[in-house]
């Protein structure tokens, strides 16, 4: 495919994708224009799919613009509505993904990353509040790529911080939906429910470790150390009496210094035990 296909180009190739029935073309409609937001967001104006919708988004596509800034406008779908569109659509998805190859913007691929705005942050977010996970959202031929996604996590802070708290009401989401599915279970489902709701109770223990991880995470050790001291004996005659005896030394690990066993008052190191050879 051409990679500088021009806006003139995009219309004729967008073309085919109104070439269906007109019952076909019915309308889609984004977060905004379905589900009331409650109080985060303005109703949408459903924009229904049309030939010349098409070509419109794919041209301003083709000249580089963001999905999120054309989605904007007055008159033009949402980023949900176009990935309903491409989803039913396969026509629709081919001229789209050209256009985006054109523009620059390539989903899915290892092309330039998106620019990181306010809008696509909020998409990601509320997104992993609903359930979905990054996988999901970067397969999603109307958002960045994953690897755009991770990139972003480790680029800047903030939208690190907030991919982190939609973990963690996601989290919250898988864990009400096992309690539903806990309630929904019958003895002939009772074991694949069990098998459900171990690896959710595990994703959500990953997402919320503080919050659903049943064992606490204990902090890494290091290498445990093991010291061996080595004793060392001789034979010495008494001055006194003439008789030999044998006498033995020992390392203080803490002093480093050898010290003699028979000295009054000395003990085995601390956490070593009795010493073999009567220390």
């Amino acid at each position: 495919m051409a990679e500088d296909m021009d806006p003139a180009a995009t219309a004729a190739v967008c073309a085919p994708a109104a070439g269906g029935d007109a019952a076909q073309s019915g309308s889609a409609h984004g977060r905004g224009g379905g589900k009331s937001g409650g109080k985060r967001k303005k109703p949408r104006t459903y924009v229904r799919y049309s030939p010349e919708v098409a070509v419109k988004l794919c041209a301003r596509l083709a000249r580089g613009e963001l999905l999120y800034h054309i989605a904007r406008t007055r008159g033009m779908p949402t980023a949900e509505a176009v990935a309903k569109w491409a989803k039913a659509k396969p026509d629709f998805a081919a001229a789209l993904l050209e256009a985006r190859r054109a523009g620059g913007r390539p989903a899915g691929t290892c092309g330039p990353a998106f620019t990181i705005s306010e809008e696509v942050a909020d998409e990601v977010f509320e997104r992993l509040c609903e359930g979905q996970s990054l996988t999901a959202i970067g397969r999603d031929p109307t958002m960045p790529s994953l690897s755009t996604l991770f990139y972003w996590r480790r680029r800047f802070p903030e939208f690190e911080e907030r991919v982190q708290l939609g973990m963690r009401i996601r989290a919250e989401v898988l864990s009400d939906e096992g309690w539903d599915m806990a309630l929904a279970a019958t003895p002939e489902t009772a074991y694949l429910t069990g098998v459900r709701l171990g690896h959710l109770r595990w994703l959500a223990g990953v997402m919320a470790p503080r919050v659903f991880r049943l064992k606490t995470v204990e902090p890494e050790r290091g290498p445990e150390v093991v010291k061996t001291l080595f004793r060392h004996f001789g034979v010495e005659v008494d001055p006194q009496t003439g008789e030999r005896k044998v006498v033995a030394w020992c390392p203080n690990p803490e002093t480093g210094h050898v010290e003699r066993e028979d000295t009054p008052g000395w003990r085995p190191p601390a956490g070593y035990g009795r010493l073999p050879g009567g220390g």
